[in-house]
């Protein structure tokens, strides 16, 4: 069978014989099939053997190498090539196959009957068409390269015009630097900022960019920066200047990177024009000088207004509690009948010029009080007394207009200490606060006086049935003259610096008062005093 193969590779036309004549001829061979498959794997031509059922019987070593299937990809299989090209062939013909990885091969191909023990099957010779089969492989894979450079290099270009478009976009200066100070790289924003043309700063020293005057630092900054490269701003907490070609400096803020490229580490630095936002921030500060300026000369004048005015209420209330406490006493004179007796509507008469008179004398106290307080001329006389007594004594002085309305009076007196404050301001602060309840509670209500130890300080509770303070007033109740509305009797009453002097004499005291309060079921006063001051 080699020697048919050979033959046909030398002469086509005479080596179309059978190969059994082979078996039973002078040679004697006893079992042609053993000399067949010896035949197969010497062979240096491709042999592929199909049967009846077009089922790969016989590939040998040859079709393995040239087509890339081995035997047992194949055997007992469909042939993996285009099975009407390679057996429909009469005689010699030259076709194309298609290798397993997709390579494409001419071949020269011969087909013939294959003898088997019990069937008989196609057999189908062919090598490849000479030496142009490797140039073509090689060919192949070569414009497989050329397509995947050509398309890695249209990548590059495409990225390298992306970053150009970026660069050129940048709202900042951008620019590169090697490793000796160069300048490799620059946008057209540092064109504009700095004002020269591109050729004239490329290969230039970067501190071309930086004012004369510290150029030679700059050198040493920039070495120091290589030891240590990190992206960072330069010059924390520096000012930092850029110089233009003309000369002119301007302030700058500038970040660096280290970038690792294929020519080595260079640096590449962000710069940033703050002309504009340097000025706006002068400008900022000089109104806010101005603005600092203005308002103590403001305060000044409304110090200065307000202590004239705590003068006035002064020396007012002064001059009117003088010619007040003579009303006073010569309506008591007359009240006591000591010049002659008086009829019932004189002495009624008597009664309302008293009344009223006591009641003014409040007002201007309050006045007076009031004005202390703004010029910080409380002074507190401290003695130790017994709080209890002297809520006794605040709580007399109002229990006449209490029951005059027909409200009760209850007391909680968990106190047995005394404490060490200022009688008479402390009476005036129970008092304040008794009345107020007094005046907003209507008749039949009820008011309650509490009095605990909390630690080092006695807490002191007013609570009433009243009217009630809406949560929206219940902070501008102790502003001064600031009044939450009627009384029960439908009509204001007083200057509403009551509450306004209770609080600051509290806070003289070191002590602090709030309320809680609902509209329509009264309120509650809590202050505290210091045992010991």
């Amino acid at each position: 069978m080699l020697v048919w193969a050979y033959a046909w590779r030398l002469n086509p036309e005479r080596s179309n014989f059978n190969a059994a004549h082979w078996w039973d001829g002078d040679l004697g061979i006893k079992n042609p099939l053993e000399v067949l498959d010896t035949v197969l794997r010497a062979s240096p031509l491709a042999i592929i053997v199909i049967d009846g059922n077009g089922l790969v019987r016989r590939w040998n070593p040859s079709a393995e190498r040239i087509l890339g299937w081995s035997a047992e990809e194949t055997i007992g299989l469909p042939v993996p090539v285009d099975s009407q090209l390679l057996f429909s062939t009469e005689g010699e013909a030259e076709t194309r196959l298609y290798r397993k990885d997709g390579v494409p091969i001419d071949v020269e191909i011969r087909t013939g009957f294959w003898p088997e023990q019990n069937s008989h099957g196609t057999a189908a010779i062919f090598a490849e068409t000479g030496l142009h089969h490797a140039a073509e492989q090689k060919l192949f894979h070569v414009e497989r390269e050329l397509e995947r450079v050509e398309a890695q290099e249209k990548q590059a270009r495409r990225t390298e015009r992306r970053f150009r478009e970026l660069l050129e976009a940048a709202p900042d200066a951008i620019i590169e630097v090697d490793r000796e100070g160069r300048i490799v790289l620059l946008n057209l924003v540092t064109e504009k900022m700095f004002g020269y043309r591109r050729e004239d700063l490329l290969g230039k020293p970067v501190e071309l960019l930086v004012p004369e005057a510290v150029r030679g630092k700059h050198v040493q900054y920039r070495e120091g920066y290589w030891d240590h490269p990190s992206t960072r701003p330069m010059g924390s907490g520096l000012s930092l200047e850029g110089c233009r070609k003309d000369g002119t400096r301007f302030p700058v803020e500038i970040s660096l990177s280290p970038v690792h490229s294929e020519e080595g580490l260079r640096i590449t630095a962000i710069i940033r024009d703050t002309s504009e936002r340097k000025r706006a921030e002068d400008q900022l500060r000089t109104l806010r000088e101005n603005y600092t300026r203005e308002l103590e000369l403001r305060n000044r004048e409304v110090e200065r207004a307000n202590q004239l005015k705590s003068e006035f209420l002064a020396s007012m209330s002064h001059e009117l509690r003088t010619p007040l406490h003579t009303v006073i006493g010569f309506a008591e004179l007359l009240g006591e009948e000591l010049e002659g007796p008086l009829n019932e509507k004189q002495k009624r008469f008597i009664g309302h010029i008293h009344k009223d008179s006591m009641h003014l004398l409040e007002l201007i106290n309050d006045v007076l009080d009031l004005s202390k307080v703004e010029a910080g001329r409380v002074r507190l006389h401290r003695e130790a007394f017994d709080v209890v007594q002297c809520m006794d004594e605040a709580l007399a002085s109002i229990r006449p207009g209490a029951a005059a309305k027909s409200i009760a009076i209850e007391t909680d007196f968990a106190v047995s200490t005394a404490i060490l404050a200022d009688r008479g301001r402390f009476k005036q602060i129970l008092y304040n606060l008794l009345s107020n309840a007094v005046k907003f509670t209507p008749e039949g209500g009820r008011i309650s006086v509490e009095a605990r130890l909390q630690g080092e300080l006695v807490e002191i509770s007013v609570t009433d049935t009243g009217i009630g303070i809406p949560k929206e007033q219940q902070e501008a109740i102790f502003d001064k003259f600031y009044q939450v509305g009627a009384t029960t009797k439908g009509v204001r009453e007083g200057t509403g610096l009551g509450l306004a002097i209770t609080k600051a004499l509290i806070e003289e005291h070191r002590g602090r008062v709030w309320v809680e309060s609902e509209i329509g079921k009264g309120s509650r006063f809590t202050f505290t005093i210091a045992i010991g001051q």
